[in-house]
């Protein structure tokens, strides 16, 4: 008899967490997508085949800025509308002392994940040591002290095949990526620093052996990547699943 009793109840139970489970994971895929904000600006690149990259991400949307025109957008606050920055400038041009402060500022506390792409690495040749810190490395317009040292200026080179190797594969944005090939702009002699926590790397001797990295500025958690140039590059699947999944980790350590 009680055991009659307690069938239906099982059954009962066993409904309410199969719909609970789906409702959850219904929930999960209908999240609100990532906003990030895309800077651009200081380097010409082909725009129609760059954002298309990012139309293809699932769960991503974003909004794009222009550098140095948008410059007093980079301040507290920013946080608030957006999850990441994208940063593909490559600011050259006469920024004030003011807004550079302001934008560490933003970085430092509250903080938002920021990632540092291909030719933004050569950005604020004026404010070269606080962005090497910010960008965790520097390609160098010219003969710069970084670090108490005279370094030399990096080089570029277009159109090599690249042979990109895993340097971490149990981070998560490198997760279920394997090494690849891409044919790319190679950059040289670029300055990295010594405490940034290394994720890809290439043999090839006509590129910096550090291809790209994570670290922390402030609050701000920093994912740097020398890859992507051109369409070449931009339509390399393993480039736009490590851009998404860096976008995905840095927002997972906001807090």
């Amino acid at each position: 008899m009680r055991q009659t009793f307690l069938l239906p109840l099982l059954f009962v139970a066993a409904l309410f967490f199969q719909i609970r489970f789906s409702t959850e994971r219904l929930c999960a895929e209908e999240k609100t997508p990532l906003k990030i904000l895309i800077l651009a600006g200081g380097h010409g690149f082909d725009e129609a085949n760059f954002y298309a990259m990012f139309d293809k991400m699932p769960g991503i949307s974003y909004d794009k800025a222009k550098i140095p025109d948008d410059m007093d957008r980079l301040a507290p606050g920013l946080e608030k509308q957006y999850d990441a920055v994208v940063s593909y400038d490559m600011n050259r041009f006469p920024v004030t002392q003011k807004q550079c402060e302001t934008f560490a500022s933003l970085l430092v506390d509250p903080g938002i994940p920021l990632i540092v792409f291909h030719h933004s690495l050569g950005g604020y040749s004026d404010w070269a040591a606080e962005y090497c810190k910010i960008a965790g490395g520097i390609y160098l317009l010219k003969e710069t002290e970084i670090d108490g040292k005279i370094r030399g200026k990096s080089d570029y080179k277009h159109d090599l095949e690249l042979k990109i190797d895993i340097a971490d594969k149990n981070h998560p944005i490198t997760k279920g990526q394997s090494g690849f090939t891409i044919i790319d702009e190679a950059y040289k002699n670029v300055y990295v620093r010594s405490d940034v926590h290394v994720l890809l790397t290439t043999e090839n001797p006509a590129a910096s052996k550090q291809i790209a990295w994570v670290h922390r500025y402030g609050k701000s958690p920093v994912f740097t990547i020398l890859l992507g140039h051109d369409k070449k590059s931009y339509r390399n699947e393993n480039l736009s699943k490590l851009l998404l999944q860096g976008i995905q980790w840095g927002v997972s350590q906001k807090y």
